[in-house]
């Protein structure tokens, strides 16, 4: 696999908020970025461990985002009215993400894609188990492969 970085492509959420993807493959490292109003909303990261294999080594969706202002005005309204934070996920931001992972891995031949689990994500989103086995993934004790603190594998036969 060679060093690529895709052209943007575009994603609109459920609440018809537009974003840009922005994938950088080389032959160790994938990262997809989802981008709104320039900011980085979620992330994706991996790397390549085998030709034959894809270790996913995080996946996140902000979950508590003040946008820079894009000019003076704006900016001395938000010191007047300090807007709340936006949290991002519920959107389907995450499963885009995913969903884009594995089909640039089914491209590249890849035969399984796996990850870890730790407590500090579940306890980041109670759901990730069965948000990860609604899209075909087992969750197995953890092995050898998986992080000193993970409590569960994720794995998927591509």
């Amino acid at each position: 696999m060679k060093t690529n970085q895709s052209a943007d492509r575009i994603f609109i959420d459920r609440k018809r908020r537009k974003y840009y993807l922005q994938v950088n493959e080389s032959t160790d490292f994938f990262t997809a970025k989802l981008l709104y109003r320039n900011s980085k909303i979620g992330e994706i990261k991996g790397a390549f461990n085998s030709p034959d294999e894809f270790l996913i080594s995080d996946i996140y969706i902000q979950n508590n985002v003040i946008h820079k202002p894009s000019n003076l005005l704006i900016a001395l309204w938000r010191l007047i009215f300090k807007p709340k934070p936006i949290d991002y996920r519920q959107n389907g931001l995450g499963t885009y993400l995913l969903q884009t992972t594995l089909a640039i891995a089914r491209q590249n031949g890849l035969k399984r894609i796996y990850g870890s689990l730790t407590q500090e994500d579940i306890n980041n989103n109670p759901n990730l188990i069965r948000w990860y086995k609604k899209h075909g993934f087992q969750v197995l004790p953890p092995s050898v492969e998986n992080l000193k603190n993970s409590i569960y594998g994720i794995s998927m036969d591509l």
